[in-house]
């Protein structure tokens, strides 16, 4: 899938199905130095958990981009749309994009279930169509929608 010019985050990104270790490289590297970065990973988290902290944020901050950055909400809908199709993929063991090849490696090894990242693209989706929330008090602050 070619990304749109706007969005930055596809400039240095490896190509799909690298090697897990270029992958890992990549989502350390693009977690510390993201222009909307925060410190994800400080001393205080045990260094065993780093990689796969990064490998979290690294997802979230894609899905964040596709759905924020696209001047479209046609096009961002369409590219959260391709990010869940590549999710769908990570969890089936065949994970392509750089992202989810470290990802993967975390799934695994933390047993992550696939609903919280599912969820959070709802949310971003929500964000392209949503005018205004019904009610806010009955609205959960977790993406999700009745």
């Amino acid at each position: 899938m070619l990304l749109p010019g706007e969005i930055d985050i596809a400039r240095h990104t490896p190509k799909p199905g690298c090697a897990p270790e270029v992958a890992r490289r990549y989502t350390r590297w693009f977690a510390t130095h993201h222009y909307e970065n925060f410190n994800v990973v400080s001393w205080l988290l045990p260094k065993a958990l780093h990689q796969d902290f990064y490998n979290v944020y690294a997802y979230c901050r894609w899905a964040d981009d596709l759905g924020d950055e696209v001047r479209d909400a046609a096009r961002a809908l369409e590219l959260l749309d391709w990010w869940e199709h590549e999710l769908d993929a990570c969890y089936k063991g065949k994970p392509a994009h750089p992202v989810f090849v470290a990802l993967r490696e975390t799934i695994v090894a933390k047993d992550i279930p696939k609903q919280p990242f599912a969820d959070l693209l709802k949310a971003f989706r929500q964000d392209q169509t949503a005018k205004r929330c019904a009610n806010v008090c009955r609205t959960p602050p977790a993406p999700r929608c009745n």
